[in-house]
């Protein structure tokens, strides 16, 4: 392995250039035997990159909505003053903004549904293979007693 004057093995010269090709068609030639890295995927590894590519286009839509927040709020008060002034209220701009501000603190939270009769049969088909359990282990626990 040749080093340089004053170096180690780890800094060895590169190979010497190769020749220059002689033709446009043997240059032609040794482009076209080139691969390109992901030239030779299967199937399975392209959706799956495709995954990847769908994903990140995805967070990016998001990031991207959650930054244009204060541009939906100004053009949501724009559109609140026009309706206002159509309909013939007298509103200002900080009435509109409080009421933009409330309707966004309450949008995403939860609220359980109404209590009822509905409600409550929803938990029991829910919960109908534990309901079951507990009757047939008193059923059992029951007739334990009168044998």
């Amino acid at each position: 392995m040749m080093t340089r004057p004053g170096g180690s093995a780890a800094q060895a010269q590169a190979p010497a250039p190769t020749q220059k090709p002689a033709s446009m068609s043997e240059l032609n030639r040794r482009r076209a035997q080139t691969k390109m890295p992901g030239e030779e995927m299967t199937i399975a590894e392209t959706l799956r990159v495709m995954d990847v590519a769908r994903e990140m286009r995805e967070q990016r839509e998001t990031a991207e909505e959650m930054f244009r927040h204060d541009e939906v709020r100004v053009r949501l008060r724009e559109k609140l003053m026009r309706t206002a002034a159509l309909s013939g209220d007298r509103v200002t701009e900080a009435e509109i903004d409080a009421a933009i501000d409330q309707y966004l603190a309450g949008r995403h939270v939860y609220q359980g549904p109404p209590k009822g009769i509905q409600t409550f049969l929803a938990h029991c088909w829910i919960n109908r293979y534990r309901i079951a359990a507990g009757a047939v282990a008193l059923g059992v626990a029951w007739s334990w007693m009168f044998l």
